[in-house]
Formats: C-alpha cells, sequence, structure tokens
C-alpha cells in the first residue's frame, strides 16, 4: 500500500499539531506525505505574532498569550519540540524552560459601591504559591474527590487567615465524625439531612458529659461551628467518593452549608469595609458551592463527566446551590470569564467548574508560565522548522476557498485554492528572519521574495485580511482527490466553515449544527510601551496579570520582559511594556468577502474603545501616569513614540488589534453549546476531519491546551499516536456526549 497524502488546511495550533504527532513516530515518511496550505505568510491562526521591522522589530500579537500551569499536553509538545529543535546552549530561548518562564503573582480587581452610591477598584493581590512540579509531566488530572479534598484544604486557609478558625480539637472532631458515620451507615440511603443536623445540635451535651471539664469546655465554646471544617476534612478523608449516592456525601454537604451559615454570621457586619473578610467569605463561599454542586451532580467520581452540567450557566449553577450573588459575580469569578472571553455572556456550568478547578488547584509549577517571546517566535518559528526538517511541505500564500464534495456526498472530492501571489521563479519562501540570534515571522510579507511584492506593498492590503481587496494575481488551484490528497484536515478555524465547507454542512445535520451553534467572538487588543517603568506608572506590585478590571481592556499583564527581545537602541528602550485584552461584542453580522471595508471598522471601533478607556480608566492601574488636571485620564506623553506626536495622537505609535477574521475568533464555551461539538472525525465524510478548539476534548473552551488535544485527538484517529493524550474523554457516550 502506497503514502497517504494530507493536506493540513490552515496553520494554527491544532493544524501543526496534528502534522507534529503524524510525523513523530519512526517511519511515519513510509505512511504519510504531509502538505500544509496557509493563508498568507506566516503560521499561527489566532496565535499569530509578528515582528515590526519598521518599528524597532517589536513583537505585534493577536493578542495576550500565557500557558496555563495545567496545559499537560501543550507542554508535553513543547517539550518534544525543543529538544527536536537542538539549539545551542548560548542560543536564545534554547529550551523550553527557557522559552516559558513562571509567573504566580495575580490581581484581581473588585469593583466596589460604597453606601454613598460611589464607585471605586479595590486591588485584590494573591501570590499563588508555586508547588516543584513540571507541567508537561505526571498522571492524569485529579478525580473528582481530589477537587473535593483540596477545597476543603483551601477553606481552611481561608479561615485561618481571616482569623475564625480556631485549634482542631481532636476529640471533638473524632465524636462529631463517629456518630456522622453511624448514622448515616444505619440509614444508607436517606439524605442525611435532617440526622445530620440533629447531630449538630446535640452533640456539645454529649461533649460536656465526656469531658471531666466540660462545663469549663461549653463555657468557652456556645457552638461547634468552629470545629465543623475539620470534621469536614475528617469525614472526606474516611468516606472517599467510592459510592456517589451515599448518604455520607449528603452528610458532609450538611456541615458544609453549616459551616457557610456560621462564616456569613461572622462577616455580614463587616463585609462591605473590610475587604480580608469579604475575600475569606467568597472563597468559602464559592468553595461549599461547588463541593455541594459536586455531589448533588454525582461528580465526585475517578471519572466525572463535567459536561452534562454544560446546559446551565455556571453563575445561576452555584447560587442555585448556595452561593451568594456576591460570589457569583465576585472578581476571581469575573477574571475567570474574561479569561475566556466571557464577557457579557455565560459559560456551561461543567466547562466553567472544571475550568476553574483546573487553574485554581491543579496547575504545575506556577499558576502562569510566560512566553519569552512573541507566541510566534515560541511556538510556530520552532514548530515550522522542526517540520520542515522532517519534510512536511509547507504552501503559504494559499487560500483555501471551498470544500467540494464527491456526487455521493461522502468524499471531499476537490479543495479550491485561492493564490493571491506567487514567489519569484516558483522558490520556496523563506518566511522566518532573524531578530537577535532568534528567529522570527515578520509582521508584513517579506516582499522581495514575491512577484509583485512591490506593488503589494504599495497597496497597503493585508493577505491575511478576510476581506482584503487584493485580487489574486495567480489562477485558482485546484487540489484533487487521488493526485493531491487522500484525506484533508480541516484547521481553518469554526467560523470559517459556513464560508468554505458549506457543502458539508449541507451533506451532515450535525456538522451544521456544530458550525453554526458554537458561538464565536471577536476579541481586542492593545500593547502599550511607556516610557516609565512599572514603579514610574505608579503600579504598586511586582510584574503582575490583572484580571476582572474596567471593560474594555479588562485583563492586563505586565510583560516588560519582552523588550528585550525586540531592537531598541541603547538609551531609548521603553521603561514599560503592557498588553491588555478584552471581547470586542459583534455589531453586526459577519459580511461577504466583498464587504472590503469590514475590517477598517472594527478596528476603528477598537481604537475608539482603547480612547475611551486610557482616558478613564488609568489611575487604579497606573496612578502616576495620569494628567494633573484629569487624574483619571493618561498622561500621553509617557508613551513611547519615535515620531514625538502630541496628545492622543501618540496612540498611533502603539499596537491595536481587532481579531475580527474567522480564523482568529475566539471560539466560546455557551450554555447548550457542548452538545453541539464533535471529535475530530466526527465530520460524516469518510475522508475529512477537522481540528481546532471547537472541536469536543477534555476542555471545551477555547485555549491553547483545547488546540493541541484536538490536534492530538486527528492524529491519534489516523495513526495511533500519541499513544495517550491526558484529560480526553474517549468515547462520548449518548447522543450528546453524556456519560
Amino acid at each position: 500500500m502506497g503514502k497517504e497524502r494530507i493536506a493540513i488546511l490552515g496553520g494554527g495550533v491544532s493544524a501543526m499539531t496534528t502534522a507534529f504527532y503524524l510525523s513523530s513516530y519512526p517511519g511515519w515518511q513510509d505512511d504519510w506525505e504531509i502538505d500544509v496550505y496557509q493563508l498568507g505568510w506566516r503560521l499561527g491562526g489566532k496565535g499569530a505574532s509578528g515582528r515590526n521591522a519598521a518599528m524597532r522589530h517589536r513583537i505585534e500579537e493577536h493578542g495576550l498569550h500565557i500557558f496555563l500551569g495545567f496545559y499537560d499536553n501543550a507542554f508535553a509538545t513543547m517539550q518534544r519540540l525543543y529538544r527536536e529543535l537542538g539549539r545551542g546552549p548560548d542560543e536564545p530561548l534554547a529550551t523550553w524552560d527557557a522559552a516559558w518562564k513562571p509567573q504566580q503573582l495575580v490581581v484581581f480587581m473588585e469593583h466596589l459601591r460604597g453606601a454613598d452610591g460611589g464607585e471605586r477598584w479595590e486591588p485584590w493581590p494573591v501570590e499563588f504559591p508555586g508547588n516543584g512540579l513540571t507541567p508537561g509531566t505526571g498522571g492524569e488530572w485529579p478525580s473528582g474527590w481530589d477537587y473535593v479534598t483540596m477545597m476543603l484544604e483551601w477553606i481552611q486557609r481561608w479561615l485561618v487567615g481571616g482569623g475564625l478558625l480556631g485549634e482542631p480539637r481532636p476529640d471533638v472532631v473524632e465524636r462529631l465524625v463517629g456518630d456522622v458515620l453511624t448514622t448515616t451507615e444505619a440509614h444508607p440511603g436517606a439524605s442525611g439531612d435532617l440526622r445530620v443536623s440533629e447531630l449538630l445540635a446535640g452533640l456539645a451535651q454529649r461533649v460536656a458529659d465526656t469531658f471531666v471539664s466540660g462545663v469549663q469546655y461549653l463555657a468557652g465554646l456556645t457552638t461547634l461551628d468552629d470545629q465543623l471544617i475539620y470534621a469536614a476534612t475528617r469525614l472526606a478523608s474516611l468516606i472517599g467518593s467510592s459510592q456517589l449516592t451515599d448518604s455520607r456525601h449528603s452528610a458532609l454537604v450538611v456541615m458544609l452549608r453549616r459551616l457557610r451559615a456560621w462564616v456569613w454570621g461572622r462577616v455580614a457586619d463587616v463585609i462591605d469595609h473590610d475587604p480580608g473578610q469579604r475575600r475569606m467569605f467568597v472563597m468559602v463561599d464559592l468553595c461549599v458551592a461547588a463541593i455541594t454542586g459536586m455531589i448533588d451532580a454525582g461528580l465526585v467520581g475517578g471519572d466525572p463527566y463535567w459536561f452534562k452540567l454544560d446546559g446551565e450557566g455556571f453563575r445561576s449553577w452555584i447560587m442555585r446551590h448556595g452561593a451568594a450573588r456576591q460570589t457569583a459575580y465576585s472578581a476571581p469569578i469575573e477574571a475567570a470569564y474574561a479569561l475566556a472571553f466571557g464577557e457579557q455572556t455565560e459559560l456551561g456550568a461543567g466547562t466553567a467548574m472544571h475550568g476553574i478547578l483546573r487553574l485554581m488547584l491543579g496547575y504545575k509549577g506556577a499558576i502562569f508560565w510566560e512566553m519569552q517571546a512573541g507566541m510566534g517566535d515560541t511556538i510556530f518559528a520552532p514548530m515550522y522548522e522542526v517540520l520542515r526538517r522532517r519534510g512536511v511541505r509547507f504552501h503559504f500564500f494559499h487560500r483555501v476557498d471551498r470544500l467540494e464534495l464527491a456526487a455521493d456526498r461522502r468524499t471531499v472530492a476537490k479543495v479550491h485554492i485561492g493564490r493571491p501571489i506567487g514567489v519569484k521563479g516558483d522558490a520556496p519562501y523563506r518566511p522566518l528572519y532573524d531578530v537577535k540570534g532568534l528567529p522570527c515571522w515578520p509582521s508584513a510579507p517579506r516582499y522581495d521574495q514575491l512577484d509583485g511584492g512591490d506593488a503589494l506593498a504599495a497597496s497597503g492590503c493585508d493577505l491575511e485580511d478576510w476581506w482584503t481587496p487584493w485580487v489574486d494575481r495567480l489562477p485558482p488551484r485546484v487540489l484533487e482527490h487521488g493526485v493531491d490528497f487522500d484525506r484533508v484536515i480541516l484547521g481553518t478555524a469554526v467560523a470559517t466553515f459556513p464560508y468554505v465547507a458549506r457543502e458539508v454542512m449541507d451533506a451532515s445535520p450535525r456538522f451544521k449544527a456544530m458550525a453554526e451553534g458554537v458561538v464565536t467572538t471577536q476579541t481586542q487588543a492593545m500593547q502599550l510601551w511607556f516610557r516609565p517603568d512599572l514603579r514610574g506608572l505608579g503600579c504598586p506590585w511586582p510584574k503582575p496579570i490583572v484580571g476582572s478590571y474596567a471593560l474594555w481592556m479588562d485583563t492586563w499583564a505586565d510583560l516588560t520582559h519582552l523588550l528585550e527581545r525586540e531592537d531598541w537602541p541603547p538609551g531609548k528602550v521603553p521603561g514599560n511594556l503592557a498588553y491588555l485584552v478584552s471581547r470586542l461584542v459583534d455589531d453586526e453580522p459577519l459580511p461577504p468577502r466583498s464587504d472590503h471595508g469590514y475590517t477598517a471598522r472594527q478596528l476603528a471601533r477598537v481604537r475608539a474603545s482603547a480612547l475611551a478607556w486610557l482616558r478613564r480608566e488609568v489611575a487604579p492601574l497606573w496612578p502616576h501616569a495620569t494628567q494633573t488636571h484629569d487624574p483619571r485620564c493618561l498622561n500621553w506623553y509617557f508613551l513611547v513614540d519615535e515620531q514625538e506626536r502630541d496628545g492622543e495622537a501618540r496612540l498611533d505609535a502603539q499596537y491595536l488589534r481587532a481579531t475580527v477574521n474567522p480564523s482568529e475568533r475566539y471560539v466560546l464555551s455557551e450554555p447548550g453549546t457542548t452538545r453541539l461539538r464533535l471529535r475530530a472525525e466526527e465530520t460524516d465524510v469518510d475522508n475529512l476531519l477537522h481540528v481546532g478548539d471547537h472541536t469536543f476534548t477534555g476542555i471545551n473552551a477555547g485555549c491553547v491546551e483545547a488546540a493541541v488535544m484536538s490536534g492530538m485527538n486527528a492524529a491519534q484517529f489516523l495513526c495511533g499516536h500519541p499513544t495517550r493524550i491526558v484529560g480526553d474523554i474517549l468515547p462520548r457516550r449518548g447522543p450528546w456526549g453524556e456519560r
């Protein structure tokens, strides 16, 4: 049997992951020929970045890209990639742990309203401790019960920090736990609620009867509520997760609800003006609601199926299980929503709950890991170099226009490719260039290599723009089944499917439901190069990641470390580099490709949004960077502008991005949409797979980890490699993936 020809359409994370694993096992060249067809001059999709050679080779990103500490599959892939890359020890980013560094300081911004109706922002800094683990290594993700026990430990820490927790009284705890176990074992099918309440009410007197100093004990302890968390933790360690309907789990819920009520009684009068007590209550309340909901849904076993909750929004789910509204809309939850670009929408309860637990309790090494160059430099340049060496063929400036099915509608017969421009002399396009010893993607094509490059440069047209007015200079190319490909990997992103895969949608009702029902959104980003350093801006924290701040730039990260990778001359190096990002809510439906003004309209929206934000929201983050006569507004002269423009015009020297192309749109996790997601092989077309973070994985949220898992799923389906995907869910059970 001859080699199978694989046509990979698109160059994002999932497409490159597919190519990486298809070509990762010994003898793969005997099985596959792999061709990658890419829209423009660089790889990356929504994760692409470039270097602006006209502006100090600065890094220009699609947004703010940071790896989370639980990205086991993504980190494992990067570790394999960097080992094969084989850079010398003196070269930049020679190893994966030189390319990623831990980041542990997170600042949640609380939006508070005073009794007088006034509003203010109050920072809530949290230093997440390192744990000595290495991301990308180790076994499967924690079980549901593992998360329960970790949340109980969290509650203890918060109560200690809030000054509410007394010393553990082992005899009291053991007596209470013993009575609970005796009662629930006698009534294994009961809810346990009434019996445990009775036990709690009567235990103090029984303790008094037991201890010689019982009268003295009762005089100093009117209730046993300060022992409840110790008892709950002890009970949890004894009962485990083996019987999901066991009344002992219900008994644990009763203990925690009483604990929550006790905490509220202690903090209710001070919660509006005491940040420490407010934050303690929010975290205890959140953990109690989460544990209660998990037990109620049977998610405390070894392999919980989180996504069965995704018909309901996360906030309504935790409030239904006892959380206060202020907890559901607290700064950490707002930050989690912003992390998934869920501003002004909802997230599926199971996807959000699982994601928050993985983020907060399942990280390795650090909660976040920051790339030490642009995402293109850190991920896609190494990926391109390694895959090209292996023999994967790349076809840049090949735009996927349409998939054409055979008459039986079971096979992709042709792939129609537009070719906007060609390379001089049909030589291979060399996409990378060197910036301070690091191979990088430019922010624009390398015009000198293109036939007609001068005209393209003069036109100002962007070949990555879905709505570009540029007219193709070359005739279309038609890839044919059996000649140019045997299988197709569609990796152009789900928002492109109504444009390029309409015939597949018409042939497969479930593929159509996914393409039309999985919701995507535009995003917006702003990069600011400041003259002062962080201290000069008045920021009180060293190198923070800030979330849950003011719309529409609600997430900020200090990425000043990237200045080292840019090419600023001595004496002109900026003092600080800020990356800000948020959702860009659609204001009109995606238009046909003939609407050449769409991208400019959306970029104008981003500029207006950025100006409005910089005029009124600067002070809480950078208090020294404001104007004397207007303490809410940025002092525009703090921005680096080598043309030295005046006032707001200095924003033109910064970088703004509207990620509006269908291939760049962020995939949301709205309630009711998880059931529409399909595995990579589930297209109902025999020789077609689709990859991206819109597919069904163990994450089901827009992120690098989900995209990597999707690409691994496709490769595993085709060749059995990789043999293991950490946290994957196979097989899906039931018509909507329910277990």
